[in-house]
């Protein structure tokens, strides 16, 4: 599988199976075909497209996720192939049993990682104002992170990166548009290699919440969240700026951006599959202790190291 992202962003266009492709027509006119092997997330963000249950239940049942956008490329829901994993029950009741010390724990290194991100990302994109404050953040959250330091990096980081005015809220236009769409991705991503590990991503470490089915999901791709925000301030855009189908392949290469995980230097997408692996593990030895992929800043926009 490419992992590719094929998203349908038109109005009026139906899809349908044909031999291993989704076939995706306007009318009775064929627009073009995709390889069912090749896709990894199906990113439905028109508000008017029709597709059958059968090829919800072919993209499952290679491992896909279908993400269904609302306004401002915010996801309203996933379809997940959530029971493919053969030892499905075995884990869920590892993650059903485990304590609360634990998640904490393990929240604490994803803060941590994080916080370190950002001022990566801060780096990466030549603000050099509170790097260091941040680095020293990091240094600072605790088991849990009771002191809540993953917020007040965050009021310190959105200000440093994208100036005094931003607010960093999902139903405002131009940037925040923008990095809805590259975490929509990435989090798709991230919710297909929690289902492949056999993981349930309704339960969380930390996000807790009952009208989120993917709340292990948000715990996990925090750590990528500054990769994405780093290709958006690549883009020099601003806040009357509008997402193209540009801007779109830019973003969705997020997943390509190299991370160095304990299997050398991998797609941050494919890091993804050896990160939930590696929370299997700490829930069967029962250590908190997952190996989190690492970012270098090697390739992320046009945004470099000095």
């Amino acid at each position: 599988m490419l992992n590719r992202v094929l998203e349908i962003f038109e109005e009026n266009r139906y899809l349908s199976l044909s031999r291993g492709f989704i076939v995706i027509q306007s009318g009775a006119e064929e627009l073009g075909k995709v390889p069912l092997d090749d896709i990894g997330v199906l990113l439905v963000s028109a508000q008017g497209a029709t597709l059958s249950k059968n090829v919800l239940n072919a993209l499952a049942e290679r491992g896909c996720v279908t993400v269904l956008c609302g306004k401002n490329y915010s996801p309203q829901s996933m379809v997940l192939p959530v029971y493919s994993h053969y030892l499905f029950a075995k884990i869920l009741k590892k993650q059903i049993d485990a304590s609360e010390p634990f998640k904490k724990r393990i929240w604490q290194q994803i803060v941590i990682q994080k916080i370190k991100n950002q001022a990566l990302c801060l780096k990466l994109c030549k603000k050099k104002d509170n790097i260091k404050l941040l680095e020293k953040i990091a240094l600072m959250v605790k088991s849990g992170d009771p002191d809540n330091r993953e917020a007040y990096a965050a009021r310190i980081y959105w200000k440093s990166l994208f100036g005094e005015s931003f607010i960093r809220d999902r139903d405002l236009p131009g940037i925040n548009s923008f990095l809805n769409y590259g975490y929509a991705v990435m989090r798709a991503s991230m919710a297909r290699a929690i289902c492949s590990s056999g993981l349930l991503p309704s339960l969380g470490l930390h996000h807790d919440n009952h009208l989120n089915q993917f709340c292990l999901a948000d715990d996990l791709f925090e750590i990528y969240r500054p990769i994405v925000d780093c290709i958006v301030y690549s883009l020099e855009i601003n806040d009357e700026a509008e997402l193209t189908p540009e801007h779109k392949k830019k973003l969705t290469d997020c997943l390509w951006v190299k991370v160095h995980t304990s299997e050398g230097n991998s797609p941050a997408f494919q890091s993804m599959q050896y990160l939930t692996a590696s929370y299997v593990h700490a829930l069967e030895e029962g250590k908190a202790a997952i190996d989190i992929p690492i970012w270098k800043g090697d390739d992320c926009g046009d945004a470099s190291i000095e």
